[in-house]
């Protein structure tokens, strides 16, 4: 006895984009400030070096002023606070850090993605990029670095 089978179509499959285990990323939202960010597999969550945190709640809203520096250039930035979260830092001790949502661009792609706001001055890239912000979307490779563009030096 031969049986059916119904086959679905397939959906096509999206390219996944080819990134190194550094890049630069921007902030859209806030005048595509660039900072440098490490891409980090082994982290669930995306981190950003902050300085100068003040949270403070505008009615029923919570939210929180912080500064973003990189290569002796800075920004302020205003974002409502999603939550806390426990986290353990790159030495193994745990902190309580805010919760922020922000759109980054990387390479040719933005989106929307949770932030810890962590201090990372003892680091070397203010940003570190998690898996949950990577959504699937990326390959990356672990020996290249800025595979989705690097910032030419202007010439004086």
């Amino acid at each position: 006895m031969v049986t059916k089978q119904k086959i679905s179509p397939k959906k096509p499959k999206k390219k996944l984009a080819l990134i190194g285990w550094r890049e630069l990323i921007s902030f859209p939202d806030y005048d595509n400030f660039l900072l440098k960010a490490k891409i980090d597999t082994g982290a669930r969550s995306s981190a950003l070096h902050a300085t100068h945190l003040l949270p403070y709640e505008n009615g029923e809203e919570k939210r929180i002023k912080f500064r973003v520096y990189q290569s002796k250039m800075f920004h302020y930035i205003d974002a409502p606070i999603l939550g806390y979260k426990k986290v353990k830092n790159s030495f193994g001790v745990s902190e309580i850090r805010p919760i922020i949502q922000m759109k980054i661009k990387l390479g040719k792609e933005s989106w929307y993605t949770e932030i810890t706001l962590a201090r990372r001055s003892g680091m070397s890239y203010p940003m570190l990029i998690g898996r949950n912000s990577l959504k699937r979307k990326h390959i990356i490779h672990p020996h290249k670095s800025f595979l989705q563009g690097k910032i030419k030096k202007s010439k004086k």
